[in-house]
């Protein structure tokens, strides 16, 4: 529904692409910044909690559930932002992933996708998510270039594996031609190419 769709987020109830994945990315980074802000600046507060025999009930259980949810946060928040470093460093969005590296389910084989056509390299990569400017990559601006539509440049892995495709090609039909140019007189072993394409001799 939308360009270069990397997944529907329910939390921010809104389809998660090319023009906002830049901002959904710096969302998990700096929610998970602030989760391991609350839980390990909240590690004295807690020991002071046990320490102090005197320490009411009601604060000490509101200290040990806001520290557990923030540690439970702060644990999901983490592994789905390394989760997305990863995608975003081999080129990959949500959905191509659960097509291409998850085995299928009537067969416990990956496909072997490794890597993707549209990969930049780290620096393109990481250039292609959080824009040009190396100085904006955590600010809410800036943009990736681009259209959204057309992904292929001279770095893509994809134009590598075509311009090499086409010279195999290239290379494998001028082998063919040289060979269909043999004279017709020329002797041929039984069963040869040209006895089987019908340019044995008379």
């Amino acid at each position: 529904c939308i360009l270069k769709m990397d997944h529907h987020c329910p939390w921010i109830y809104n389809c998660v692409g090319f023009a906002n994945y830049k901002f959904f990315f710096l969302l998990l980074h700096y929610a998970m910044l602030d989760t391991h802000l609350i839980v390990w600046s909240m590690m004295e507060s807690v020991m002071r909690c046990i320490n102090e025999p005197a320490t009411p009930f009601l604060t000490m259980f509101l200290m040990f559930f806001t520290v557990t949810l923030a540690f439970f946060l702060a644990t999901l928040i983490t592994a789905f932002y390394s989760f997305h470093i990863w995608l975003m460093l081999w080129a990959m969005t949500t959905i191509e992933f659960c097509e291409k590296r998850l085995p299928k389910k009537d067969s416990g084989d990956s496909r072997g996708y490794e890597t993707s056509v549209y990969d930049l390299g780290f620096c393109g990569n990481l250039r292609a998510v959080l824009g040009d400017n190396m100085l904006l990559w955590f600010f809410p601006c800036d943009r990736p270039s681009g259209d959204g539509l057309n992904f292929m440049s001279d770095e893509t892995r994809l134009t590598k594996e075509l311009e090499s495709g086409k010279g195999i090609r290239r290379r494998s039909h001028q082998r063919t031609q040289r060979t269909l140019r043999t004279p017709r007189g020329t002797p041929l072993l039984p069963g040869g190419f040209y006895s089987s394409m019908g340019y044995g001799g008379r």
